[in-house]
């Protein structure tokens, strides 16, 4: 009987030996790429935590912070652009390796320093001891101010040739810097990776920056709240005008009255002094046998008339007397519009010292 072989044949070891160069070679080829690859993804993760931990900076801070200038991680806040990521101000734990951080900074606007940007035009408090919002308190809305500027005109940080506020930079593998990385400017993020580059850059534009902080809403609502108390002081100072009149009104109608009531008491002292006159000249025609009569007839017509006059007098002062009282509801009614134009006014500038005040924070 044939007996079958348990072993390979020549052949099948060829066959073998030659898939196994095949997947070693394979495999020789992707450790490098796969390697890279992991150390992408932890630069990445990196820059990206770096980039949030900057952003929150600049929401507390109203600023970008300055680059450092060596390893310890403090910024230095001179006059320098690039340098090393300020880890330590930041508090993040010792980057390894070590980040590039360039920071927009220009003679009209630097964004590592604060400074007063905005222009707060809120109206005076003349209602409410409201808290005043001095113009030279400093906060987020001036940083977007700032970047608004900034990107109208840029002239300062780039990343490859696009003007950037911030940008990060990794060495990538071979722990050093390559290309634009090495100059005084940045590679722009995404560069392909080559056998002479592999950095890693995050940038952050201007009006990136600006989208993210969400300073086109903060400034509008900043303006729109100005306004709204500029309005709300307008119709104030209408309406004190307004209460200033009527109260002045109410003042003369009262003097009106005071006027008329005392015609009136002249007036009654007129028909007295009138009927006692005709009282006299009656007497007297009784005692002459008529001679005085015409005397009688003028008594009686000064009577007549000041009676007449006690009469025009009355309805003067009843006319006098409820023209007061119109003035007296008419300046109640205005004293009223003002206190409640008064009360809108100091929460318009409460909600415009709040909207002010607040900045970037939430």
């Amino acid at each position: 009987m044939r007996r079958h072989s348990t072993g390979f044949s020549l052949l099948e070891l060829v066959v073998a030996m030659a898939v196994t160069g095949l997947i070693g070679v394979s495999l020789w080829k992707l450790i490098p790429a796969g390697t890279a690859l992991v150390g992408g993804i932890t630069a990445q993760q990196q820059l990206a935590q770096s980039q949030e931990t900057i952003e929150g900076f600049v929401v507390l801070n109203n600023r970008l912070p300055c680059p450092a200038m060596d390893d310890a991680g403090s910024e230095a806040c001179g006059t320098a652009t690039i340098g090393q990521l300020p880890w330590r101000t930041l508090g993040l734990t010792r980057p390894d390796p070590m980040l590039r951080y360039g920071v927009y900074r220009s003679a009209t606007d630097d964004l590592a320093v604060r400074s007063a940007r905005l222009a707060r035009n809120l109206p005076p408090d003349l209602v409410a001891p409201v808290v005043s919002f001095a113009a030279s308190r400093i906060n987020g809305l001036d940083f977007c101010v700032a970047l608004r500027s900034a990107a109208a005109n840029p002239s300062s940080l780039t990343a490859g040739g696009v003007p950037v506020a911030y940008v990060l930079a990794h060495p990538g593998s071979n722990r050093t810097f390559e290309g634009l990385n090495t100059t005084t400017s940045f590679a722009l993020p995404g560069t392909p990776q080559a056998s002479n580059f592999d950095d890693r850059n995050l940038a952050t534009g201007l009006g990136e920056l600006s989208t993210r902080l969400g300073c086109v809403t903060r400034l509008a609502a900043a303006h729109a709240s100005a306004r709204s108390a500029f309005a709300a002081f307008d119709l104030d100072r209408n309406a004190q005008t307004f209460l200033d009149f009527r109260d002045f009104a109410y003042e003369v109608r009262k003097t009106n009255t005071r006027n008329a009531s005392a015609i009136v008491g002249f007036a009654t002292l007129n028909v007295l002094i009138a009927t006692a006159s005709s009282v006299s000249a009656v007497s007297l025609t009784v005692n002459s046998g008529g001679a005085a009569a015409v005397v009688t007839v003028l008594s009686a017509a000064s009577l007549l008339a000041a009676v007449g006059s006690l009469a025009g007098a009355t309805l003067a002062l009843v006319d006098a007397t409820k023209a007061e009282d119109t003035a007296r509801l008419q300046s109640v009614g205005a004293a009223k519009l003002k206190a409640t134009s008064g009360v809108d006014f100091t929460k318009a500038v409460a909600a415009a010292t709040s909207v002010n005040a607040k900045g970037l924070l939430p």
